[in-house]
């Protein structure tokens, strides 16, 4: 397939065993085993600008686990967990409480009726966003590396506008 990467602003060829499509988020995702990276990857459907089919056969393995593959992803985007500390305002703890984002996800209420979550997803920039979009409402308690991202990640956005 020619598939367009993002993060590299370039289009390319890929060779993909297809194993399965998900629907995370509003997006289709392609997850198989590309022969250029030698390993499973996830492609977003959207960014495939062409197909051509082949006669060489694939077969997924029997060992493959989707939801293991896609766990640490607080959505889509895989990379290392960590685990995150997190206390929000009153004024936010109507929009916490009772939802889940992810499944590792622990919300405890504290004596002042705040919610305090932990959450173990991959450190990447979709988790960085999540916790931005709670605005100033959440504050991260824990790492103090991942504070550090949050608020350059915040200047950033600021200095822009």
């Amino acid at each position: 397939m020619r598939y367009y990467t993002a993060s590299r602003d370039r289009t390319g060829r890929r060779e993909v065993d297809p194993y399965h499509l998900w629907y995370a988020d509003g997006g289709l995702y392609l997850i198989g085993y590309c022969h250029l990276r030698q390993g499973v990857r996830m492609f977003a459907v959207d960014r495939i600008r062409s197909l051509t089919p082949t006669s060489r056969p694939c077969q997924m393995p029997l060992d493959f686990d989707l939801d293991a593959y896609v766990k640490d992803a607080l959505v889509v985007m895989r990379g290392t967990p960590i685990e995150v500390e997190l206390l929000f305002d009153q004024p936010t703890s109507a929009w916490v409480k009772g939802r889940q984002w992810h499944p590792s996800q622990q919300t405890t209420e504290q004596k002042d009726g705040r919610p305090a979550m932990t959450i173990c997803a991959a450190d990447t920039r979709e988790l960085v966003g999540w916790v931005l979009h709670f605005g100033s409402g959440v504050r991260v308690i824990s790492p103090e590396s991942f504070r550090d991202k949050v608020r350059a990640e915040a200047r950033k956005i600021c200095e822009q506008a």
